[in-house]
Parts: C-alpha cells; sequence; structure tokens
C-alpha cells in the first residue's frame, strides 16, 4: 500500500506516491537525526515520489550581509536530496573526515577570472567523506562566492 507523504499540495513537485512513509514521519526523523537541521529549522512541506520540498526561515541562517548562509543552503539542499533517497557507500561511525581535491589549474583560473571581472564567480567541488580509508559518501556540487565591495571611506585628519 502507498502512503501519500505530502503536508500541503505543490503543483511544482506533481504527483505520486511513496512507500516509506508521510511528510510527517520524514519530519521527525529529519529533527531527530540531524541536530543542525533542528537548529536551523528545517520544515518539510512536501513529500512524494515526484519531488521533496524542504524549507527553512531566513532568520534563523542569515549571513552578516542579511541573506542566506552558504552552508544552510548546503544544509538544506543535502537534506533535501536524502528525503528523497539516501545512496551512501558505507556509514559513518567515526569521525567525519571530509577531502577535496583541488580542481584543474584551467577551472581554477576560469573561477578567478569571473571573480575579477564581475566580483562573483562559481566553481564545480568534488568531496570525499571518508570513515576510516572507505569513501563513504561522496559530494559534487557548484559553489559561489563573491567578492564583498568596500565603499567605507578614511576618517579625514
Amino acid at each position: 500500500m502507498h502512503r501519500d507523504r505530502t503536508r500541503g499540495a505543490d503543483p511544482a513537485a506533481g504527483g505520486g506516491t511513496d512507500p516509506t512513509g508521510g511528510a510527517d514521519e520524514l519530519q521527525k526523523r529529519i529533527i531527530g537525526e540531524f541536530p543542525l537541521a533542528r537548529h536551523i529549522g528545517v520544515v518539510v512541506e512536501y513529500a512524494q515520489d515526484s519531488g521533496v520540498v524542504l524549507s527553512a526561515p531566513l532568520a534563523s541562517n542569515a549571513n552578516h550581509n542579511g541573506n542566506a548562509f552558504g552552508g544552510s543552503l548546503f544544509c538544506v539542499a543535502v537534506l533535501t536530496g536524502w528525503a528523497w533517497v539516501t545512496r551512501y557507500l558505507a556509514p559513518v561511525q567515526g569521525t567525519l573526515r571530509a577531502t577535496l581535491i583541488a580542481p584543474p589549474e584551467e577551472q581554477i583560473e576560469r573561477f578567478r577570472k569571473m571573480l575579477r571581472r564581475a566580483g562573483r564567480g562559481r566553481i564545480r567541488l568534488h568531496v570525499d567523506i571518508h570513515c576510516g580509508q572507505a569513501v563513504a559518501t561522496q559530494f559534487d556540487g557548484v559553489f559561489a562566492a563573491a567578492i564583498a565591495r568596500r565603499t567605507a571611506k578614511c576618517p579625514e585628519s
């Protein structure tokens, strides 16, 4: 028997059913298993086979500029993907050790060129999370950066 995991209808996500449980159960699991999710206020808005929508309030996730903090964006994105399908290579039951090998120099130079020209840029990075010697999970993502423009004037003497 399939159970709908919908808390509220979301036309963008489409229809579908999921045999694993409802939005309320998913909400409890996310909050119970991921302390950071509780801290940043993650809410399951919609969850079906056809898609998942999680949200978090800006107030508890804002950076010094009043924009969403990149780490919070990452957390919500990863939890959304995890909520739809968990694909880990091995369980992590020890120290979380993440490694990144720098991308090829031409990608780094393209990123730097974007920063110089537009004051912002994007670069795709790959991160492996290890448990001992085993790769437990992998992440590929596009990271964005912006150069802060300082407009403060020097005080006159």
